[in-house]
């Protein structure tokens, strides 16, 4: 068991189970610490669940504050996540010789010297925890004294059952309903994939997280066994343990496997498996939690890749290999090669003192300082020089090489070291075919920087054989950390041989010969001689190309998807904004049409109240941005041929570039139609127009293009605005098309432009993209999805309707303020007026008037019933009911799919009081479909 244990989800969910985190001491634990305490004689005594990043303390004996307050701590203070993360009692007779805890907060700040803690294992085999003593004086712990802490143990977690049980029955007190409601909840949404399977093997169900890891739609899934996803050699495994399942021989099992993509592609998955009983407690099916685990499964193969091939180098060395158990501070040498100078296997103990006594007194403490420090660095590898004690009695002076192993915590777990007396070296043929065998290039260089060996992997990695380390001197080179160029003595070959220094996994981006880029991993190590002196030096390449280029693509497709959810989210706030303050419009400028109405032409107020409404409607158009970018606006698309948008709107563009920037145009004669709203292609073109100006206070040029594309295989035509303006600094690009967000010093814009550019090509089926770099300029290109059908003109010329009606109308306006201005309005112009607050008031008032009422005039969105759910009920006993829509959130405004029914209308807010009169009269006059 390895601290992996402390990461593993189904741990982790039976200590969520238990219901004990974060809450209140009880006389149950309470008494449980405090026997311990005495019986053992220590100071404090604790009992703590272990998350996968802190301590909870549900009971504390002795500790000081403000801990003791807190009652929870970070893992760096814990000694208790070993024996969590183990499974196993941890016995500390002094921490500051443990080679773990000798660097532990706890033994710094808290004193803790002396440790002795038993896990807390739950029935069916989690480990929650830890029951430990702590004393701050180092002592020895005797068996009893752990049979003891084991007991208690056992008592704790007799109480954590209780609790959990507890727990477990309230839970289901909630409801059978309620419960199976979160359940497909949970099971739908939940991120990890989640499957019911059959008894025989079929999958029942399957959520959204397991269709998107396989690849695979739901409905080419259920019905099929699950076998068919998985990969042949991992079948009878698979099979074996479902049958143990079962036969009733486990509750549940947890088992790592393959499953095949369509494309062939093999995904891993952890996989955990448990058997449900039906009401009479037979097997009824399977559920399966699936996780994919590709990535770690491919790092530990990197990581066993690059062990086994430093192993080899190792072995076929002839040096003395150790491991060292950094959990248990125990030291095993390795019986496939020989013991260390001249040793037998019966001279050696599995101790790290037997290697710590024969280090010679005067380099003990920098040896042991130096790997101290490695470890605790988070340092992958360690070397040094010292005197090792032989069989003899004298000492011998080696060179010790370590891997530091981590879990994937980053936790230090073990150290594989290996020991080569340099007393004595001569050349190894055996050596040499291992290295000519490994996949990593290697150099071996003498004093004066010649290439005495190069293996043909190095060959393959740069592209060549050099004799010398004056070849590096010609490359070109750049550290991949900072992008600087490599200088000739910053090499790690030349630091060796130059200064002695030792360097690991330094990444660098080189242009080969053949001119090609690659990123390698360089370790340079130097060599001396028994008396100091360096004598040359060795260097290990790895290529790591392909592995930077995935890292870079998933980098990519990671911000991508944060800045395509972000924009969402702030679109769908933008839209929600809009809608509310459109019927604040509504109202202000119903009123200002009332009053205007009723004022003489020359009376003083007019111009006032005139003032007002000219501000409602420009705030009206700072919505109508609002809900471009969001998305949410009604659009009126025909057939459009963008040379000819772009011809009849370039003077217009020309003025309002200005004198001091120069239009010009590239369009392609051979261009495709687009289906589009022309009005909206228009104002995303004038706004890119403006923010090229912006861009360029000293003058310049804007060029303006058209061009047919092709995406993903799509067919597109493009329009591209470029300028020679300022450019757009790295940093800004992701959030230049969120609304607000200007780079315009001093209140120079509202931030709106952009956003509403990218709002309308969204809407529109298409997609945008910009080009940009400081002083460089920037070109935006849109993309919208190419026509392919008949180029007739699309529309109705409008004329002017009639201003007043005689007819009655049932009003349904939720907003009383606009409620209240609209039916007065309409009043003033003849209608006779029922007014209803919302969808159930509606159909009181509309079954009391049903042979009066000639149209219904609705708001869309309204608390309760919404318009379109009141017009299908109204419908439902009238069907030829002439209805007029309202509403300052257009998505989808019109019906619920979308689509306009006869005798149907639809007026945005806010509106005017002839917009409101014109679209009445439209709706009125219209014939019904037969």
């Amino acid at each position: 068991m390895t601290h992996s244990l402390l990461l593993r989800p189904d741990r982790l969910a039976a200590l969520r189970q238990t219901a004990l985190l974060d809450t209140p001491p009880e006389e149950g634990f309470d008494r449980l610490t405090r026997m311990a305490a005495r019986l053992l004689g220590a100071p404090t005594s604790l009992i703590a669940l272990v998350t996968d990043e802190r301590q909870f303390f549900k009971s504390a004996i002795g500790l000081p504050e403000p801990w003791a307050t807190r009652r929870t701590a970070p893992l760096s203070f814990s000694f208790c996540s070993t024996v969590a993360g183990t499974g196993e009692p941890l016995i500390v007779e002094d921490a500051r010789r443990h080679p773990l805890l000798r660097h532990s907060q706890a033994l710094r700040e808290l004193g803790w010297v002396a440790y002795a803690g038993v896990p807390l294992i739950s029935p069916d085999g989690h480990v929650l925890g830890s029951l430990c003593v702590v004393d701050r004086m180092p002592r020895l712990w005797s068996e009893r004294d752990i049979a003891l802490l084991q007991d208690l143990a056992a008592s704790a977690v007799t109480e954590i059952e209780l609790r959990r049980e507890i727990a477990r029955r309230r839970q289901a007190e909630q409801g059978h309903r309620e419960n199976e409601e979160q359940l497909y909840s949970t099971f739908e949404q939940a991120g990890t994939g989640m499957a019911l399977i059959s008894l025989d093997g079929r999958w029942i169900r399957v959520n959204r997280a397991l269709t998107e890891l396989l690849g695979v739609p739901a409905d080419d899934l259920v019905g099929f066994p699950e076998e068919v996803r998985t990969h042949p050699a991992d079948v009878p495994a698979d099979r074996e343990a479902l049958r143990l399942l079962l036969a009733g021989e486990t509750r549940s099992y947890t088992v790592e496997k393959r499953f095949l993509k369509p494309s062939g592609e093999a995904v891993w998955a952890l996989v955990n498996v448990a058997l449900v009983a039906g009401a009479e407690g037979q097997p009824s099916h399977l559920i399966a939690a699936i996780q994919d685990i590709t990535e770690r499964k491919l790092a530990e193969a990197s990581l066993r890749a690059r062990e086994e091939g430093y192993r080899l180098i190792i072995q076929g060395s002839g040096q003395a290999i150790r491991q060292w158990d950094l959990v248990t501070d125990r030291m095993t040498w390795d019986p496939n090669v020989a013991p260390p100078l001249d040793y037998s296997w019966s001279d050696l103990e599995d101790s790290v003192d037997w290697w710590y006594q024969r280090i010679h007194p005067a380099d003990r403490e920098r040896v042991v300082q130096s790997i101290d420090a490695a470890i605790t660095s988070g340092a992958s590898t360690w070397s040094h020089e010292y005197r090792f004690q032989t069989v003899a009695g004298s000492f011998a002076v080696v060179v010790d090489r370590a891997s530091i192993i981590r879990d994937a915590s980053g936790r230090p777990e073990r150290v594989i070291a290996a020991m080569a007396d340099i007393t004595r070296s001569s050349a190894s043929e055996r050596l040499e075919q291992v290295l000519h065998a490994l996949p990593f290039g290697i150099w071996l260089m003498d004093r004066q920087g010649h290439i005495v060996l190069a293996n043909p992997a190095s060959r393959a990695i740069w592209e060549e054989v050099p004799d010398s380390l004056e070849w590096l001197d010609s490359r070109t080179a750049w550290w991949a950390s900072s992008g600087q160029p490599v200088q000739p003595q910053e090499w790690g070959p030349s630091r060796a041989l130059m200064r002695g220094e030792s360097s690991f996994d330094e990444e660098v981006l080189i242009e080969t010969p053949a001119g090609l880029r690659k990123t390698l991993r360089l370790s340079s190590i130097p060599l001396s001689t028994p008396d100091g002196e360096i004598s040359g030096a060795i260097s290990l390449a790895e290529d790591i190309t392909e592995t930077r280029a995935r890292d870079a693509a998933e980098r990519q497709r990671e911000q991508q998807l944060q800045q395509s959810q972000r924009l969402e989210a702030v679109g769908r706030l933008a839209g929600g904004i809009a809608h509310d303050f459109n019927n604040l419009l509504t109202g202000i400028l119903s009123y200002s049409d009332l009053i205007l109405q009723e004022l003489r032409p020359n009376d003083p107020l007019r111009s006032d109240v005139e003032q007002i409404r000219d501000a409602g409607q420009r705030a009206a158009g700072l919505t109508r941005q609002l809900l471009a970018f969001s998305r949410r606006q009604l659009l009126r698309p025909r057939v459009v041929l963008l040379n000819a948008t772009v011809t009849e709107l370039a003077p217009m563009l020309q003025r309002l570039l200005g004198t001091e920037v120069q239009l010009e145009t590239a369009l392609d004669p051979e261009l495709g139609n687009t289906w589009v709203d022309p009005a909206q292609v228009e104002q995303a073109l004038v706004n890119l127009i403006l923010n090229a100006r912006d861009a360029m206070p000293a003058g310049g040029v804007v060029r303006i293009g058209t061009a047919n594309a092709e995406l993903e295989g799509q067919a597109y035509v493009s329009l591209t605005v470029s300028d020679t303006g300022v450019g757009i600094d790295p940093s800004a690009q992701p959030r230049i098309f969120e609304p607000f967000f200007t780079t315009k010093q001093g209140g120079g814009g509202r931030g709106l432009g952009l956003s509403t550019v990218y709002g309308i090509v969204e809407q529109s089926g298409g997609r945008i993209g910009v080009d940009s770099a400081p002083g460089q300029g920037a070109t935006f290109t849109i993309y919208l999805p190419r026509y392919w059908g008949p180029e007739a003109a699309i529309g109705i010329s409008e004329q002017r309707m009639p201003e007043v009606g005689t007819e009655t109308l049932l009003l349904v306006e939720d907003e009383a303020a606009v409620r209240s201005s609209v039916r007065r309005l309409l009043e003033w112009h003849g209608y006779t007026v029922l007014e209803a607050r919302n969808g159930e008031d509606a159909l009181r008032v509309f079954e009391a008037h049903e042979g009066e009422i000639d149209l219904v005039l609705t708001d869309v969105t309204m608390p309760g019933m919404s318009g379109h759910e009141l017009i299908e009920r109204l419908r439902a006993r009238r069907p030829g009911l002439k209805v007029l829509f309202m509403s300052g959130y257009s998505e989808r405004a019109l019906t619920t799919n979308g689509s306009v029914s006869p005798g149907t209308g639809y007026l945005e807010k806010p509106f005017t009081v002839e917009m409101l009169m014109r679209r009445l009269r439209e709706v009125l006059q219209q014939e019904r479909e037969k």
